[in-house]
């Protein structure tokens, strides 16, 4: 009698135990719920906007520093986190502001011996391969590509996104309308495009022993090397953002995505970490569908996949101080908690379906103008309705608003948390615009990588003009200009005799006459209608300021004004 009873209430036990199981797992659905490994088992869709599908994980995984007891605003005070860190340039990059040498931190001579060797190794496999090579093809005049070579084509693919032309044989093109003679001079039209044919990065006899992403195997050591220069040579300032991006792929491949609010809507995404005020690329993942690995010390059990993404990219900045700017793909209520543990304060937009809203701010029904907020801890969520409701987290913002003129010029009364995610959210998109004039990889390739290639080509220059910027003290450094005399720097370096001899003022400072020369100032000379003519100062107006001088230097026939102006111009490459 006594065995039966106690088999009683240990087959109750465990009923109760299942449907208190059923019952949190049902509760728990949701687009926030999915942990690391759970995400491996689900099916991927190339057609889905956000690219990542989510399961619903056991209520029993939570952490319980991830339980929320939300209360009205009312005692609130939030405190952003103090930036302890130091920001710009390090390491070799501080106080240089050559453009080439800059761009050299990046693409080392390990980087281009490596290009140089697999590049080599992949001609000699394919020449070898072919049992009939035909009488005219250019592999019968393949010869070893050279470091100087490398550079050269590098400038090369630079040129082309300055000057743009509908096809690659248009560049050589020798019609009068057509013509560019600087790419002629440079390297034959046969030479470069059989480097382009045979540029390799990973030798395909290791994918044996090939420890990294199995899909990203022909681009993966340019993919390392690069994430760590980024890193190394350039620390962000407080304000991060995070978002993705599309490099434009319509080809097959097996992990294209399609993202319709993106220019491209079709191609490669990555997830991408950016300073908010430069658009300085830091980190970056290339996303590879769902068997993509995000590693970070910081991870645990019951941390989701956007989590994961966050947390991988911004790990190395963590309890310095910073804010990280997100929009609603990444935020949740517990991803902010956990930031805010880790000194690192979280703003962004949030979606009302995320597990632990407060229930309040979900059924709130707003009219224009108007807005609710709860916090929990130093996590805040406010909805706010404009033409439509909008939904913000954030670790130090209350539900404080300021007046903000619009575009129509009326006064219109906003949130502080949406003026300052408006102000600072962009790093990603400001890179993209910053890109999008000069785009390398415009040209249709059949080959995946090496697009990808030219992007990250593309993003390096950018990286090293915010380099130079801050290096120089002059943000306003004209990016076309910028990108001829790096152009210009490398291909006088490695280019052959007849590039080295072309004509117009180059970006090496010995080359700069005005830099090397003795030059004098001088009165300008009268004129017929003009006792004492003056001129506007060439230094003072690069910098905005409108400042007129009767000196000037006449080897350099530039106006300047003689007490400063005079000797920035003859001293200072960018002033």
């Amino acid at each position: 009698m006594f065995e039966d009873e106690i088999q009683q209430s240990l087959l109750q036990e465990l009923t109760d135990s299942d449907q208190s199981s059923f019952s949190d797992e049902s509760d728990s659905s949701g687009t926030d719920d999915l942990t690391v490994g759970e995400v491996n088992s689900l099916e991927y869709s190339d057609n889905e906007i956000e690219e990542v599908k989510f399961a619903t994980a056991s209520s029993a995984s939570r952490d319980s520093s991830a339980i929320f007891t939300w209360e009205d605003m009312t005692n609130y005070v939030g405190q952003r986190e103090q930036f302890v860190d130091n920001c710009g340039p390090q390491n070799e990059a501080q106080n240089e502001t050559h453009s080439a040498k800059v761009f050299k931190m990046f693409f080392d001579v390990e980087l281009v011996e490596l290009i140089v060797r697999e590049t080599n190794t992949y001609a000699a496999q394919k020449i070898q391969a072919r049992s009939f090579i035909p009488l005219r093809s250019r592999m019968r005049d393949w010869k070893p590509v050279t470091t100087d070579e490398i550079y050269v084509v590098l400038a090369i693919f630079m040129l082309m996104g300055i000057i743009q032309k509908p096809t690659l044989r248009s560049y050589f093109s020798k019609n009068c309308i057509l013509a560019t003679p600087i790419f002629g001079s440079i390297i034959s039209m046969d030479r470069f495009e059989s480097i382009c044919n045979f540029m390799h990065f990973n030798n395909n006899c290791n994918i044996g022993t090939y420890q990294g992403p199995s899909k990203l195997f022909k681009i993966y050591p340019v993919l390392s090397h690069l994430n760590t220069k980024f890193q190394s040579l350039y620390l962000p300032g407080q304000n991060i953002s995070i978002d993705e991006s599309l490099t434009l792929w319509r080809g097959r491949l097996s992990f294209r995505q399609y993202i319709p609010l993106k220019s491209s809507k079709f191609g490669i995404k990555s997830y991408e970490l950016c300073e908010s005020s430069s658009g300085y690329l830091w980190s970056f993942t290339v996303y590879t569908g769902k068997d993509t690995v995000f590693q970070t010390a910081f991870l645990s059990g019951d941390t989701n996949k956007t989590a994961a993404i966050v947390l991988s990219l911004v790990e190395p900045l963590l309890k310095k101080g910073r804010t990280l700017w997100m929009d609603n793909f990444y935020n949740s209520p517990a991803l902010a908690q956990k930031l805010k543990s880790l000194k690192t304060d979280c703003v962004g937009t949030l979606r009302l379906s995320r597990k632990d809203v407060p229930q309040r701010v979900k059924d709130k029904k707003l009219r224009k103008g108007e807005l609710v907020a709860q916090h929990s801890g130093p996590v805040s969520v406010l909805k706010w309705k404009d033409k439509k409701e909008v939904t913000m987290i954030s670790t130090y913002h209350g539900q404080e608003t300021r007046m903000k003129r619009t575009k129509c010029k009326q006064e219109k009364q906003k949130p502080v948390s949406v003026l300052d995610y408006n102000e600072n959210m962009g790093g990603v998109d400001l890179k993209d615009h910053l890109l999008q004039p000069y785009l390398l990889e415009r040209k249709k390739m059949t080959k995946w990588y090496i697009k990808l290639f030219r992007r990250l080509l593309n993003i390096a220059i950018l990286n090293c003009m915010v380099i130079c910027r801050a290096n120089s003290g002059h943000t306003k450094i004209d990016h076309l200009r910028f990108r001829v005399e790096l152009v210009q720097a490398l291909l006088i370096e490695h280019g052959c005799e007849s590039v080295r001899k072309f004509p117009g003022h180059h970006s090496t400072d010995k080359n700069v006459l005005r830099l090397v020369e003795r030059h004098f100032p001088e009165r300008i000379s009268p004129t017929e209608k003009k006792a004492r003519p003056t001129k506007r100062c060439v230094v003072c107006y690069k910098n905005n300021r409108r400042k007129e001088t009767v000196f000037w230097c006449p080897e350099c026939e530039a106006a300047l004004c003689v007490e400063e102006c005079f000797k920035v111009f003859h001293t200072k490459l960018h002033f």
